[in-house]
């Protein structure tokens, strides 16, 4: 549903603590930041909190980052800054006491850079589960927590006694939680004075290229072996890689393609030595439809957890806006397109719905390009714009 705003929101200062890197695929929280500074307002985006043990084991990729802090915010844009935080402890998602510390140090941090920027408007708008400590100590006009994964289901160093605690005092500290999913709702609404649910999205008319008999397909995926079975995003631990290894062994002269990077917490031994399997890593976002391109069918194998359970996945978003056939695990985001896409109960299921998708053609290209345009980034945001600007009215009655 459309929501349209009675007016802009302009004139803030906005800090933005996020649970990813600037530089990292682009979500929700890269475009609401960009849209907010499009709209008149200064933001300074907080990369996400990095630990020693965290730094250590992917030493390769951030050996500057103790560097990047000492910058300081880092403009980007018209109106946006980027500001790395210095590595903390480890075991903060695990113990209260830990996070506790990490915040006290992180604190005048935070001070520092809304005082070198002049920032004096601001508004609190945190991914993070664990950020009450900040909460009330900016000099804040309005704080926004919004969840867009469990935290309480996740893998790693985290505790999911010691994160729902956390996460619980800072639903009940601010002024607005904001969740991408259903289940996220009714499991997060206890004690929130104020909640709204807005899903993920897509940039329909960029995927839709993939749809455009005139996009070429990109150089290294023109040669693939079809049928190509594609993934797209990024290879964490939540997506089953047993099923993607069972599809390719039950049918070695498909491609299947994987398109994006693969997370450290990723098991990765089931795709090990898959002859047909192509991977790409990380690939440029402006590119992508000329990879998705060559898929003949799009899956969404998540593992059937926590995760599946709370999760709004983009990829399912992007695919729609593809208009290619798709196939998905039984995750309740997939039963919002239940009529443009195969869902599976089982992996066997899952296997035969691919192969099925595969040889027919539905019919459905054009009703699922159509189906996507429900579902923009901009009228998300829109949404979320309406979501602030009555908290922001309820403080200036």
């Amino acid at each position: 549903m459309k929501v349209a705003s009675s007016k802009p929101i302009t004139g803030y200062d906005f800090i933005i603590l996020s649970t990813q890197d600037w530089n990292s695929l682009p979500t929700r929280k890269h475009r609401f930041a960009r849209w907010w500074a499009e709209s008149g307002n200064r933001i300074l985006y907080v990369e996400q909190q990095m630990h020693w043990a965290g730094w250590l084991v992917d030493l390769k990729c951030q050996l500057t980052r103790p560097l990047q802090w000492l910058q300081g915010p880092r403009l980007v844009d018209t109106n946006l800054w980027i500001f790395t935080l210095p590595i903390v402890l480890p075991f903060f998602q695990m113990s209260r006491l830990i996070n506790w510390i990490n915040n006290l140090f992180l604190l005048p941090i935070l001070r520092l850079q809304l005082r070198r920027l002049g920032f004096e408007n601001v508004i609190l708008w945190t991914y993070t589960p664990h950020s009450a400590e900040f909460i009330g100590r900016l000099n804040e006009t309005a704080d926004i927590y919004e969840i867009v994964d469990d935290f309480v289901s996740a893998r790693g160093l985290i505790s999911a006694k010691a994160i729902s605690r956390m996460e619980r005092k800072v639903i009940e500290s601010v002024d607005l939680v904001i969740v991408t999913a259903p289940a996220l709702l009714e499991s997060k609404k206890e004690g929130a004075k104020n909640i709204e649910l807005v899903p993920n999205g897509v940039e329909t008319e960029h995927f839709a290229h993939a749809a455009d008999p005139n996009t070429p397909v990109a150089e290294s995926f023109a040669q693939l072996k079809h049928p190509v079975i594609g993934l797209l995003g990024t290879m964490n631990y939540w997506i089953d890689t047993e099923l993607i290894a069972r599809i390719a062994h039950a049918h070695p002269n498909w491609t299947i393609a994987h398109v994006g990077p693969r997370d450290l917490l990723a098991n990765t031994a089931p795709l090990e030595n898959l002859p047909n399997l192509v991977s790409t890593g990380r690939i440029p976002y402006q590119e992508l439809p000329y990879y998705v391109k060559a898929f003949d069918v799009c899956v969404n194998p998540y593992v059937m957890d926590g995760i599946a359970e709370h999760c709004s996945p983009l990829k399912l978003y992007e695919y729609i806006a593809t208009g290619k056939p798709i196939v998905s695990v039984d995750m309740p985001e997939a039963h919002v397109f239940e009529e443009l896409i195969h869902i599976a109960h089982s992996s066997d299921e899952f296997i035969e719905l691919v192969e099925r998708a595969v040889h027919e053609n539905d019919g459905l290209t054009d009703v699922r390009l159509a189906e996507a345009k429900n579902h923009s980034w901009r009228e998300r945001f829109e949404r979320v714009h309406c979501s602030l600007e009555q908290v922001l009215d309820k403080k200036f009655l």
